[in-house]
């Protein structure tokens, strides 16, 4: 007799291997990041019955990104299945949410695409960066060798966001093999913030800092951003 059920059995493992290993690289996902980036083939309706499944499993876990809109992280059980802390379950407070999703659609919807790196493979792949520098967060573009720096704007004015970013610069350029990646235009600066104007602020304000000579700087603008800015001001 023949098992009809296996294949889709293991379509299923599958596919939630597949969630488990993007959350625990993004930190967190939503239905929408799933469907357009990591199950394109797959119908919304689909993906959401999917992610409801899990979460009825433990595998995932539910919180508001904004009403009515949700985000997901590991559950227990798919913390434990990929070998991380269970603090990974817990909601994200308001400005790591507003960091870490910026990262997600960054990384997700850029062209092409990005990796976000753990601490752990920048270290391996980039041995000279000070172990403390090695825990900001990093991305490679699909198909090159650059590497990225991801500064996001939490909403502070431009000469506080500049000035953070230039200090991001400042503690690598001591380095020599830093310097190398710049001058080998494979070190990128990105700057995520909410709107284009705000980009363009930006994008004046760095130059009046002294950055090294060829510094790659890409503005990513995430509108999402703009929405958790304005709702900090309206709290």
């Amino acid at each position: 007799m023949t098992d009809h059920s296996k294949p889709l059995n293991d379509r299923a493992n599958h596919r939630t291997i597949t969630v488990i290993q993007h959350i625990a690289r993004n930190r967190l996902t939503t239905i929408d990041v799933l469907h357009r980036a990591v199950f394109p083939r797959l119908s919304r309706n689909a993906v959401a019955k999917m992610v409801t499944r899990l979460c009825g499993q433990g595998e995932l876990a539910k919180y508001t990104l904004r009403h009515p809109a949700l985000y997901f992280v590991l559950g227990e059980r798919g913390a434990r299945s990929a070998g991380l802390a269970l603090y990974r379950t817990r909601p994200l407070g308001p400005q790591a949410l507003q960091v870490e999703y910026a990262v997600l659609l960054h990384a997700m919807f850029s062209r092409p695409p990005r990796i976000r790196l753990t601490a752990q493979e920048v270290m391996a792949q980039y041995p000279w960066l000070p172990k403390k520098l090695g825990h900001a967060i990093h991305c490679h573009e699909h198909g090159t060798d650059i590497l990225e720096l991801i500064r996001v704007d939490l909403g502070g004015a431009v000469d506080h966001v500049a000035r953070k970013c230039a200090t991001d610069i400042n503690a690598r350029r001591t380095s020599p093999e830093f310097l190398a990646m710049v001058a080998e235009c494979r070190f990128r600066l990105v700057v995520a913030t909410g709107t284009p104007e705000k980009a363009a602020s930006l994008r004046r304000a760095l130059k009046n800092h002294n950055l090294p000579q060829g510094l790659r700087v890409h503005f990513s603008v995430v509108p999402e951003l703009h929405y958790f800015s304005m709702r900090t001001k309206h709290a």
